[in-house]
């Protein structure tokens, strides 16, 4: 089976973020620097990326960090959500 034909529920979640996107491996390598090999190899579930590459993606694709580690099958269960900041008291 050719990649480029997978049916959507095969597609990898780093794919279908890219796709979803519009983007191609090339434009995502011009975007963040990241080569179309790695890509290929983090989309077919050969490798995951560093932590470094998973906030680019995230950035890339607009979505949190926690959603990115779910998508790549991490268990995030036990991680809380982000809190809202404090509001700092104004000084007179």
């Amino acid at each position: 089976m050719i990649e480029e034909d997978l049916p959507e529920k095969k597609k990898s979640p780093l794919r279908l973020l890219r796709e979803q996107a519009g983007l191609t491996r090339p434009q995502v390598k011009e975007k963040i620097g990241i080569s179309e090999r790695r890509q290929a190899d983090w989309e077919s579930g050969k490798a995951l990326p560093n932590a470094e590459n998973i906030l680019a993606i995230a950035k890339l694709y607009q979505i949190s960090l926690k959603n990115m580690f779910r998508l790549l099958g991490l268990d995030v269960t036990k991680i809380p959500d982000d809190l809202p900041r404090k509001q700092q008291p104004k000084d007179n």
